[in-house]
């Protein structure tokens, strides 16, 4: 996984020179900000083998292909609105030899499948994020929200989650650079009656 990895890295930075995927352009802080950072859900038993899990906005592809090379046994497919950042998503994945994802050029709210975990990294605010996305959870399934911790935003959260049935379940604080940016993941389960 480890040269795997650095293939990763150093096809995002081709491509991102080319399309802007991220402003990070350092193979460091690629590692750190993006890679590191998607891997942080890795701790917790969230995602199993056999599961389908479904990234919400993947222009970047994190966390898809991290969280993809992570769970081999795993299906990912990754979304995003853009066209142009669809194509580019599944030429890294086919230039890194990822097997068990795809991106696919298309909206949340218009995506009819169903997924036992959805993903998603600085797409957008609780509330449009939620409200676009909720049926894309099978019952039982989770959300995983990776966010910047603003207690603003997970007051507005919990009001989402009492308007949607939802369990918010846990909520995983994290740094990154070494403290500078304060991260948090947001675990929320979806109930049979949700």
């Amino acid at each position: 996984m480890h040269q795997q990895r650095n293939t990763l890295i150093k096809t995002f930075l081709h491509y991102n020179a080319q399309i802007n995927l991220s402003a990070i352009r350092d193979e460091e802080w690629v590692y750190q900000k993006h890679i590191q950072d998607a891997l942080s859900l890795t701790q917790f038993d969230i995602i199993q083998p056999g599961d389908t899990v479904i990234d919400v906005g993947t222009g970047g592809w994190f966390p898809l292909m991290p969280l993809a090379m992570h769970y081999p046994d795993t299906t990912f497919v990754g979304i995003d609105a853009r066209q142009k950042k669809a194509k580019v998503v599944n030429q890294i994945i086919e230039e890194v030899g990822i097997s068990n994802a795809k991106a696919l050029w298309t909206r949340a709210e218009d995506h009819k499948e169903q997924y036992d975990v959805m993903v998603t990294r600085a797409v957008a605010y609780v509330d449009k994020l939620l409200n676009w996305s909720h049926h894309l959870v099978k019952k039982w399934g989770y959300f995983v929200l990776y966010k910047l911790n603003v207690p603003e935003e997970l007051a507005e959260l919990e009001k989402m989650c009492d308007k949607l049935d939802l369990i918010l379940a846990f909520s995983h604080h994290y740094s990154l650079f070494e403290g500078d940016i304060d991260r948090v993941i947001y675990i929320i389960k979806k109930p049979e009656d949700a």
